[in-house]
Order: C-alpha cells, then sequence, then structure tokens
C-alpha cells in the first residue's frame, strides 16, 4: 500500500514515515500544491493530507481531489491540530474520508487506515462482482437469443415426428447448431460445430444460422452440396473481409442431409462430421448405385458410419471439394447426426474420451427401444462417463427415424 503524507512540517513528515517504516511505501509533499500534482501522476492509496499550509491549504487540496473523477476515489484523511466541529463538517463536506488530530495516536492511525484499506478493498469486489453481474446478465440475453434461433421442439416435431436432439452447449452459448427446413416433399437438416467454444464459436454458429436460413428458406436451396458450398461462400465473404488471422481460421464441421420422401432417398455432404444409419434386418446399403456392408451389427439390427470428407468451412480452404453421398432409404431407417463434442468428453476411471466406439455401441445396443429412450439413455451414459469432469465441448446428437 502507498501512502502520500503531506505536511508542511519537516517534523511531522519524519515522525510518519517512521511510524509506516517496513510497513508501508510512502511519499511526502510540503504543500497542497505539491500533492495535487503528485496524485494527479501517480495517485495513491491513501492521503495523510494536513490543513494549514501554505500556497493550498488542505481544505482547497482536498476539494480539487474530489472534483478530479480521475482521482476522485483517493482516500484522504485529514491530518491537523484543529478539530472544531466546523472544520470536521467542512471537511466532510468537501469529500474527507476520515479525520485523525494531533498530536497523532499511533493506534488510532494505523486502525483508520486499516479500516479504510478494507472498504476499498470491499468496494472494488463489489465493483468486480458489478462487472461480472452484468456480463453474466449480458451472457443469459446472448443465451436466449442464441436458442431464439434453433428450431423449437414443435417445428422440429413436425417436420421429423419420430425424432430426439440432445442438445448441451459447453458454457452459457456455444458452437454447436442444427437446422431444419421443409420444402415440399424434401426435408432439410444441418448440424455444424464451429472452431473453438464460447463467445466466439457462438459468433460462428449464428453467422451459419443466417446463411442457412438465406440459402434455404429464402433461396429454396436444399441439395446439400449446393447449400455446404453456399456456407463456405458466405463465411469467406464476411470472415475474410478482415486481415485478422484468428478470424482467418474460424470455420465449422458440419454434416447436410436431404430426405426426398416420394423418392425415399437421403443426400449427405460431410465437412469433417460422419452420418450414422442404423438399419433393421440388412447388412448392406445403396450408397451412390454401390453397395456398402455395414460396420457393426446386433442381432439384425446393423450400423452404417458414413465418413464424409476431411474438410473444414472456413476461409483458408477453398480448393477442398466435398462429395455428394446419395443413400437409398429403407422404411424405418434412422439416422443420427452429431458434433464432436460427446465422443471427445473425458471421464471414466483413466479419463479418456467417451470416443465413437462408445457411442456406436450405445446406439446398436439400445435400437429396440423408442427414439425418446434411447436419448435418455445416452444422456444418462455421458453423465455417468463424465463423473466429476467438466465438459470438454459443446454436444449435440440428433436422431431421426425415416419413413
Amino acid at each position: 500500500m502507498k501512502i502520500l503524507i503531506v505536511d508542511d512540517e519537516p517534523i511531522n513528515i519524519l515522525l510518519l514515515e517512521s511510524l509506516f517504516k517496513n510497513k508501508f511505501e510512502t511519499d511526502t509533499a510540503e504543500n497542497g500544491l505539491e500533492a495535487y500534482n503528485k496524485i494527479v501522476e501517480s495517485p495513491p492509496d491513501i492521503v495523510l493530507l494536513d490543513v494549514l499550509m501554505p500556497y493550498m491549504d488542505g481544505f482547497e487540496t482536498l476539494e480539487k481531489i474530489k472534483t478530479n473523477k480521475n482521482i476522485a476515489n483517493t482516500i484522504v484523511i485529514m491530518v491537523t491540530a484543529k478539530v472544531e466541529k466546523d472544520d470536521v463538517k467542512k471537511a466532510m463536506l468537501l469529500g474527507a474520508d476520515d479525520y485523525i488530530k494531533k498530536p497523532i495516536d499511533a493506534t488510532e492511525l494505523y486502525t483508520k487506515i486499516d479500516i479504510h484499506a478494507r472498504l476499498k478493498e470491499s468496494e472494488k469486489q463489489v465493483n468486480e462482482y458489478q462487472v461480472y453481474a452484468n456480463i453474466h446478465e449480458s451472457m443469459i440475453s446472448a443465451q436466449r437469443i442464441q436458442q431464439s434461433l434453433l428450431p423449437d421442439k414443435q417445428n422440429f416435431l413436425k417436420i421429423f415426428k419420430n425424432s430426439f436432439i440432445l442438445y448441451k452447449p459447453r458454457d452459457m452459448i456455444g458452437g454447436d447448431l442444427y437446422f431444419i427446413s421443409q420444402k415440399l416433399n424434401k426435408k432439410f437438416i444441418c448440424v455444424s460445430d464451429a472452431t473453438g467454444h464460447g463467445v466466439p464459436a457462438a459468433m460462428i454458429s449464428i453467422l451459419a444460422y443466417m446463411s442457412l436460413d438465406w440459402v434455404v428458406n429464402k433461396e429454396n436451396i436444399t441439395n446439400p452440396l449446393k447449400v455446404a458450398k453456399e456456407l463456405r461462400k458466405e463465411l469467406q465473404i464476411h470472415l475474410g473481409q478482415s486481415a485478422d488471422t484468428y478470424a482467418a481460421k474460424n470455420g465449422l464441421d458440419a454434416v447436410f442431409c436431404e430426405y426426398d420422401e416420394l423418392k425415399q432417398t437421403l443426400n449427405f455432404v460431410g465437412a469433417g462430421r460422419p452420418l450414422i444409419i442404423v438399419r433393421k434386418g440388412k447388412n448392406h446399403i445403396i450408397i451412390n448405385g454401390q453397395q456398402v456392408n455395414s460396420l457393426l451389427h446386433i442381432n439384425d439390427q446393423y450400423l452404417f458410419y458414413l465418413r464424409g470428407d476431411f474438410v473444414t468451412l472456413d476461409i483458408e480452404e477453398t480448393t477442398n471439394v466435398l462429395s455428394n453421398h446419395e443413400i437409398k432409404i429403407d422404411k424405418d431407417d434412422t439416422i443420427y447426426l452429431f458434433s464432436d463434442g460427446i465422443t471427445d468428453q473425458f471421464g471414466g476411471k483413466e479419463e479418456k474420451k467417451f470416443s465413437k466406439k462408445r457411442l456406436l455401441n450405445i446406439l446398436l445396443r439400445n435400437q429396440t427401444k423408442s427414439l425418446k429412450s434411447q436419448k435418455l439413455l445416452i444422456y444418462k451414459e455421458l453423465d455417468k462417463w463424465s463423473l466429476n469432469q467438466e465438459q470438454t465441448d459443446d454436444i449435440v446428437i440428433i436422431g431421426i427415424q425415416l419413413y
């Protein structure tokens, strides 16, 4: 703590310096003008201010300190032999924080300095808390705005009648996004995962949502390859305006699907994200006219894991090519779209990742259960796995049974 001693009597300054030796850092001034200039240049924590001084007395100095908004919070304790009530009243009206009389009692002085130091620290903590409270309130508003952009449950079930959504941001706002739309017999869905998490990722996800809304709902494009290309173009336009290298590194992984109810086909594009299909009673699936065998199976339930392309949608990767996969759908096929937050979650006794293998086995083991029950089982398994570990990343997983 730094204390400025202001007194025109050298003996008084020496006395106070001896009291504070090895306890506080001290500086001195012989008159009010010198003191004021020092306070403006480098505000101390506490000022011990004499009243009777040449050039500018203590009252004038106090008034100048308290009317300068840059230094008005400086603690000023008046130190003088004058203890008349009018002087005390004048000092307090001018903003003095306390008053101590001469001859100085060391215990009284230490006590008052300690009290005001603690009051200042408390005030600082209150201000910090208020700043935090303001930020927290803003984050709640941001959370509501972001969640209002996501499809509500009724709208989702209107388009995909038998489905579930497990959405769990790591922070109050996150970078995972899901988007749906229906154009006549074609149903479109996208799940994306923005780089990172928290506020930066949330801003990318909102940009992605607005772009998807424009492309799909305004331009009436549902073809996944065209949507992915348009989304990449929008990210390049908006993020590429800045020379900031941080902005240049931002982007997202995403899975895009278009389900054609009349043709019973599913067009799938994966930009760094896979698609899972589970089929009952048949160990193969037709993709782009070619037969593809299942990756795993339990009894008559067969799971297909479609990797997509190892491509991220950002402004730097402009030459990487995405590919469309046309899949022939059988009745009651179930598809799963998810971000990497669930597979990357740390936990277990050995503090390993939840893993893709564990997720696939959970999905396959529980195919006889309803999608609503599957959602609860996934949540419980994830919660059990995490134990006391903090959530690693934003999580979204969506299950849809196609008809």
